[in-house]
């Protein structure tokens, strides 16, 4: 390479070197030092710092938050583009942080999204302290929205924040809280008593059924866990149904005598004692998990019924289909039930007894089914005071009562018939106006030897043996029992009977009628109104005239008195009577409505001389006739109500005894 050169030719490094050294020489300068320094890690530094920068660029102009970097004065040195984007401003627009910031919402009630506020005061926060708080934002478009913002203090006195946009989430939460009140005011008035808990077992919700139910009201057992809302049920802190959905180890299902599974819920029935004030009721409850949108749990609820009125329906129900109604023994169903399970064998040998209540049938007609009614609960006490609690005691029939008596014998079967038999007789004595009259049949053996209902069949057929032997006085004993009703009633008087019959055998003799009717006029003026111990006192004995039901009642004596004579040998021969005693002349009468000569002799003499006497005698309701004015009322009703030719026969009964007189 060639040298330059500069005027006369010299190289101009060397006219420089030489200059330099006559100005060295002219300042005295003998010499010359260089030193050097690595800027190397220097260098590095101030890249990497140049990067964080670009990535902090990058992280807060991308960032989907909000942020602004302020001085101590609360002058904004830096916002992002999601902040311009949010409120609207510009860096420009901002002279500081009190344009924005004006309207604390931090107890606005976002449990969820707020925590704990620490250094609200952004001017006074210590550097990295963090706090979060809401506030309602006027944007400069004149929008306000709700901002939930965290600061942060820097070392170097500056403050960073931090913006995020809740609005939509607060109107969410609105929402939110809104569907549940919703929530909770339905629960609250549901009928059936409920409460809810979250999933550590704290109590949200407690209606008002709950609150009837326990007599615990909301604003006590609120907020509280431990499973204290046990406490009203069963007296002591205790894991419940609900719990049990919760968590499924846990050992409250071991109270449950019924738990089922049924489409994720829990459903069981259980009696608590402590309920309604002590006064305990049978519970029907079902349990359920409550699950967020997502299927995670978050609580249970339960709902509770009271069932003990639908309990006790059932338990009625059950003891009706197994109880006969009237007695509260079994019934004939459970008492076959019964045959079956003895026919294994296992308690041979087994003893059936069958009673039969005799008469039972001349009583409902002639007395009344309630007469009968209390007859057969007598009958079923009387036999069942005779009995172990492990025998079987059943009414099998209207009037038949079967008793099943297992590990029994042939010599212990017939102590029981006796001791039976033995009760009856005590009822009796202490109860002569209506006596029980039973017929009874019993059989042993094993069913090895014999089944069940060939044991059944041969105490039957002993019973209807026993029947055979005494039903015939049985009924007179029954027949005697309503006479002696009916006179206490004063209805059958001696002195009527007898006034009857000698009215009526007069009468006969004259018609001349033979001896053997004449004497049964007897039976029917003294029985002609046995009937009548059917008939309630309040209508017999009533003062005033008869309604047309009281009528009606009081008609059906001449029935009952046929049924009644047609089961008394002594009396059957005047049944017919009896049934006809009321037939009128002209056919108005009853209860057949017999006319003329239809109606038997003997019962139009009965009309005549019954009806005279009746006038002629004092009454409850009114006074006696004298004889001239009954004469002239048989006169008036005789061709209507009487046989006129036996009207004329009867006054001339009188007149020839006034001549004989």
């Amino acid at each position: 390479m060639k040298k330059q050169t500069c005027g006369q030719g010299q190289p101009t490094n060397e006219l420089d070197a030489l200059r330099k050294s006559q100005q060295l020489q002219q300042l005295n300068i003998v010499g010359a030092i260089e030193s050097f320094r690595d800027f190397t890690l220097r260098k590095e530094e101030a890249e990497a710092l140049s990067a964080e920068k670009d990535k902090f660029a990058i992280f807060t102009e991308q960032s989907p938050i909000g942020m602004a970097l302020f001085d101590e004065q609360g002058k904004f040195k830096y916002i992002n583009p999601k902040f311009i984007s949010m409120f609207g401003y510009s860096l420009d627009d901002l002279p500081d942080r009190n344009l924005l910031f004006r309207k604390d919402y931090s107890g606005y009630g976002l449990d969820y999204v707020v925590h704990e506020i620490n250094g609200n005061d952004m001017n006074n926060s210590a550097p990295g302290v963090e706090g979060t708080v809401i506030y309602a934002v006027t944007c400069k478009g004149g929008g306000e929205k709700t901002i939930r913002y965290s600061q942060v203090g820097l070392f170097t006195g500056e403050y960073l924040i931090t913006c995020e946009d809740i609005t939509q989430l607060k109107h969410k939460d609105q929402e939110l809280k809104a569907a549940n009140q919703r929530l909770m005011d339905i629960i609250d008035f549901l009928p059936d008593a409920t409460f809810v808990i979250d999933n550590k077992g704290v109590v949200i919700a407690w209606n008002k059924s709950i609150e009837n139910m326990t007599g615990v009201r909301k604003e006590d057992i609120m907020g509280k866990g431990d499973y204290i809302y046990s406490l009203p049920f069963y007296g002591s802190p205790q894991p419940i149904l609900i719990d049990i959905v919760l968590d499924p180890q846990k050992k409250a299902k071991k109270k449950y005598e019924k738990l089922e599974s049924k489409e994720g819920s829990l459903i069981a029935e259980i009696y608590v004692p402590l309920v309604y004030k002590g006064r305990g009721a049978t519970l029907w409850g079902i349990a359920s998990l409550l699950l967020d949108s997502d299927g995670n749990t978050v609580g249970a609820i339960e709902s509770i019924r009271d069932i003990t009125d639908k309990r006790d329906f059932e338990e009625n129900l059950r003891y009706l289909g197994l109880h006969d109604a009237l007695t509260g023994l079994y019934n004939r169903t459970f008492f076959e039930e019964e045959m079956k399970r003895a026919s294994d064998g296992r308690h041979d040998p087994i003893g059936i007894i069958i009673c039969d209540l005799d008469a039972l049938k001349l009583i409902n007609d002639t007395i009344g089914h309630d007469v009968g009614d209390s007859l057969l609960v007598a009958t079923a006490k009387v036999i069942k005071n005779n009995f172990r609690k492990c025998d079987i005691i059943s009414r099998i029939g209207g009037d038949e009562f079967a008793i099943l008596i297992p590990n029994t014998s042939e010599d212990a079967m017939e102590e029981i018939i006796n001791r039976l038999r033995g009760s009856f007789n005590n009822y009796n004595l202490l109860n002569p106006q209506l006596p029980i009259n039973i017929s009874i049949g019993y059989s042993v053996g094993g069913v090895v030897d014999m089944a069940t209902n060939d044991l059944f069949k041969e105490a039957d057929n002993r019973m209807y043996r026993d029947k055979l032997h005494h039903s015939r006085s049985a009924r007179s004993a029954i027949v005697e029992t309503l006479m002696k009703a009916l006179e206490v009633r004063d209805f059958i008087t001696e002195g009527h009977a007898t006034r009857l019959y000698d009215y009526a055998r007069n009468l006969a003799e004259i018609i001349g009628m033979p001896n053997r009717i004449i004497s049964e006029l007897g039976l029917l003026a003294k029985f002609h109104d046995i009937g009548k111990v059917g008939v309630p006192d309040s209508i017999l004995f009533k003062q005033g005239p008869l309604t047309p039901l009281e009528i009606v009642e009081m008609r059906r004596h001449c029935e009952i008195g046929h049924r009644i004579a047609k089961s008394s040998p002594d009396l059957e021969p005047i049944a017919d009577w009896i049934l006809k005693h009321h037939e009128w002349w002209n056919g108005a009468g009853y209860p057949i409505g017999l006319k003329g000569e239809e109606i038997p002799l003997e019962c139009r003499i009965l009309a005549i001389v019954d009806s005279y006497d009746a006038m002629t005698s004092d009454r409850p309701y009114r006074k006696a006739m004298t004889h001239e004015q009954a004469i002239n009322e048989l006169i008036k009703c005789g061709g209507s109500q009487f046989d006129p030719y036996l009207v004329s026969r009867f006054i001339e009964m009188f007149k020839k005894r006034r001549l004989v007189s």
